[in-house]
C-alpha cells in the first residue's frame, strides 16, 4: 500500500478562529498529552466565546481529533511539497532521505508541534506487535504515515534483491524511526538543543548517513548483520513509580531525594522552564526552607539533579558493560551501552525524561584523543564521556579515522538510534509493548547502525 496526499475534506482555516483554537491546542497538547485537551479551556485560554468554540468541535475527543489532523497535515502537505520536488526517477531511499530532513527542519523550526504531534493520535495509533502485526503481512494497522514509510521500505528491499520479508521491512522502518525521532528529540528538547543552527543540520546529516548506510546492507542481504551482545543481561531493575510526596523524609538524604523525584515530575509533566526548587519542593511535600538548607539556589539544584540523573543512567551502562566478555571488540561495549541507556530509560521514564532536558554540559569533543575527564575544558558527563570514550576505543581499535568531528557524529548517530527507540518505548508510540519486545528491537535496531558506522569509518571488525 502506498500513502496518498489525500486531503480531501480539509479546510484551511489559516487566520481565522478555528486555526488559533487548533494553534493553541498544539500547544496544550505538546506540554500536557491528551488529558489536558478541553474544549473550554482552550478557548478561554485565548479568550474565544466557549459557545463558538463547541461550535467547531463536538466535544473534547473530537478537539483532540481534529488536533491531531491539524498537526498531521503541517508534515504531509511540507512533505509532499518538497517530494514533488524530486526527480521522477528519484530511489525510495531518496524519497526517505527527503522526508527525514523534511521531518527534522519542521521539529527545529518549532519544537512545541513537534511535541505535540508526538502526543497526537497520528503518532500513538501503533499496533499491539505482541497480537502478531509482524506476522499479519499487510501494513494497514499502522498510522498512515508510517505505511508510507514501511511501503518506500518495502520498494527498497524490492530494488536491493528483488524481494522483501514483511517482519525484516517493519524493522527497518522502525529503525529509520528510531534514528529519526532520536536526533530530532535531541536537537528539540535534549541536549543538542544548545548547539548552532546549521551544527544542528550537520549533526543531522551525519547520523542519517550513518543510518542509511547499515540499513542499505541489510536491504541488499535481507538480513541484518548481528553483533555482540545480542541481548541485554540481567533482570530488568524493579521500575520507579513512588511519587515524590509519598517518599520518606525522615533524613536530608530522604528529602534530597524526594526533592530529585519532585523535579523529574516537574520536568516532566510541564516542562524545564517551570522547574525551580520551590517547585520541587513542593511536589515532594518538602518546605522550603529545608530545600533551600540542602541546596544553595536554583543553579546549584539544578546542576545536582543533572548529576544524580547522570549517575543513575551510568550505572545502568555499566551494568550491561560489565557482563561483556573481556577481550571482546569495542563495538560490544558500544551495542551493551545501549543496553544500559535504555534499561534506564523503562525502569524510570520520569528520570529519563527530566535527564534529557536538563542536560546542559558539553558534548563535542575538544580533540580526537581527549578522554573527557580533566584534559576536557567542559564537563561531559559520566555517561557521555563513558560514551565517547567507548567510540574513541573502538574507532582506534579498527584503524578508523582519528577525528573530533567524526567521533562526534559517530557517537550521535548511536546515540540517536537507541535514545530515539528510548523515547518512543517510555512516552511514544511504542509505549504500550513488553520489556523483552523493546529489547529484541533495540539489538537489531544498533545492529544496522553499528553496520552502518563500519561502512562509513571502514572499521576492521575481526
Amino acid at each position: 500500500m502506498t500513502f496518498v496526499n489525500n486531503l480531501e475534506g480539509t479546510v484551511s482555516h489559516s487566520g481565522s478562529t478555528k486555526q488559533r483554537l487548533l494553534e493553541h491546542s498544539a500547544r496544550i497538547l505538546a506540554k500536557g498529552g491528551r488529558e489536558t485537551l478541553q474544549v473550554c479551556n482552550v478557548a478561554e485560554q485565548i479568550d474565544v466565546p466557549i459557545d463558538e468554540a463547541k461550535s467547531y468541535f463536538e466535544d473534547d475527543q473530537d478537539l483532540y481529533i481534529q488536533t491531531s489532523r491539524f498537526l498531521d497535515e503541517r508534515i504531509r502537505i511540507a512533505t509532499f511539497e518538497a517530494l514533488d520536488k524530486l526527480p521522477e526517477d528519484v530511489s525510495p531511499i531518496g524519497k526517505m532521505r527527503e522526508s527525514a530532513r523534511v521531518y527534522f527542519n519542521l521539529a527545529i523550526d518549532n519544537p512545541a508541534y513537534f511535541a505535540a504531534y508526538n502526543n497526537c493520535e497520528t503518532a500513538t495509533s501503533f499496533p499491539n506487535f505482541e497480537d502478531g502485526i509482524e506476522q499479519a503481512k499487510s501494513f494497514d494497522a499502522f498510522p498512515p504515515i508510517f505505511r508510507w514509510l514501511l511501503a518506500h521500505m518495502r520498494e527498497a528491499a524490492i530494488a536491493a534483491r528483488g524481494s522483501f520479508d514483511h517482519r525484516l521491512v517493519v524493522i527497518q522502518s522502525l529503525t529509520f524511526l528510531s534514528e529519526l525521532q532520536g536526533i530530532t528529540h535531541l536537537a528539540t528538547f535534549g541536549i543538542m538543543r544548545h548547539l548552532s543552527p546549521a551544527a544542528k543540520k550537520q549533526t543531522f546529516n551525519a547520523c542519517m548517513e550513518t543510518m542509511f548506510s547499515g540499513l542499505e546492507v541489510s536491504l541488499r542481504k535481507g538480513e541484518i548483520i548481528s553483533y555482540e551482545p545480542q541481548a541485554r543481561v540481567g533482570e530488568q531493575p524493579v521500575p520507579v513509580t513512588t511519587a515524590a510526596k509519598d517518599m520518606p523524609k525522615d533524613t536530608s538524604a530522604d528529602k534530597r531525594a524526594a526533592i530529585f523525584r519532585g523535579a523529574a515530575e516537574e520536568i516532566a509533566n510541564n516542562g524545564l522552564p517551570s522547574l525551580h526548587l520551590g517547585s520541587a519542593a513542593a511536589r515532594a511535600g518538602v518546605s522550603i526552607a529545608d530545600a533551600e538548607h540542602l541546596f544553595d539556589g536554583d543553579t546549584h539544584f539544578v546542576r545536582s539533579l543533572e548529576e544524580s540523573l547522570d549517575e543513575a543512567n551510568t550505572r545502568a551502562i555499566m551494568r550491561q558493560n560489565a557482563a561483556v566478555p573481556e577481550g571482546s571488540h569495542g563495538l560490544a561495549y558500544i551495542k551493551a551501552t545501549g543496553f544500559g541507556y535504555l534499561e534506564f530509560a523503562l525502569a524510570d521514564p520520569v528520570g529519563f525524561v527530566a535527564l534529557i532536558e536538563v542536560s546542559s554540559r558539553s558534548i563535542v569533543p575538544v580533540s580526537f584523543d581527549d578522554s573527557g575527564d580533566s584534559e576536557q575544558p567542559f564537563d561531559m558527563g559520566k555517561a557521555f564521556s563513558f560514551i565517547m570514550n567507548l567510540v574513541r576505543d573502538a574507532i582506534s581499535e579498527s584503524n578508523g579515522p582519528r577525528s573530533s568531528w567524526i567521533l562526534f557524529t559517530q557517537i550521535a548517530a548511536l546515540w540517536a538510534s537507541i535514545h530515539g527507540l528510548s523515547q518512543l518505548s517510555t512516552v511514544g508510540a511504542l509505549r504500550y509493548h513488553s520489556a523483552d519486545f523493546y529489547f529484541d528491537l533495540a539489538s537489531k535496531v544498533m545492529d544496522i547502525v553499528i553496520q552502518g558506522m563500519v561502512n562509513v569509518l571502514e572499521l576492521e571488525t575481526t
